[in-house]
């Protein structure tokens, strides 16, 4: 291997942990956000271009573009330029068509986890002298006994029913 070629081994390294790390960063931020940026950081970072076209000697855009704005100004740069705004708004809309076709299958997933556990709950809580009940998940959120068998929310409520501890000063 060449010294060429180790340096795009390393950068490619770098770049996939700083695409890992985009992630990270943004993945607690919703699908949609988490998508744009990691696009955006890995449009930036992997998108190649030709620093001579004749022999395909390749280097990363951002570099090409930073060292090409400082010798040349802005007019050395548009068609990096233009090159990252395609290849950035493709992904884009790439990205949103994943995002409409898959935006039903997280919450169908977690709904048959919901009904699985709701299940499994009922057979481990349920006692003889109380009714079972089949509750849809916004009744769920409203009810306060959740989960709970009749000992538990009966020391919950003996709980509550006490009077706060004042702290001494």
């Amino acid at each position: 291997m060449t010294d060429y070629q180790y340096a795009w081994g390393l950068y490619l390294i770098g770049a996939t942990g700083c695409t890992l790390a985009a992630w990270l960063l943004f993945r607690g931020w919703g699908r949609a956000v988490t998508h744009f940026f990691v696009i955006t950081v890995m449009v930036i970072l992997f998108t190649p271009y030709a620093i001579d076209p004749e022999t395909m000697t390749m280097a990363p855009a951002i570099y090409s573009m930073l060292f090409g704005f400082l010798d040349g100004g802005f007019m050395s740069i548009k068609p990096i330029l233009k090159l990252l705004l395609g290849i950035w708004g493709s992904a884009l809309i790439v990205s949103l068509i994943y995002q409409l076709l898959t935006r039903n299958r997280h919450s169908t997933r977690h709904q048959a986890a919901d009904v699985y556990s709701r299940q499994s709950r009922r057979s481990t809580y349920a006692q003889d002298d109380e009714p079972e009940f089949d509750y849809d998940a916004p009744a769920r959120r409203s009810n306060s006994n959740r989960g709970l068998s009749r000992e538990e929310r009966i020391a919950r409520d003996e709980l509550l029913r006490e009077e706060p501890i004042r702290a001494i000063r």
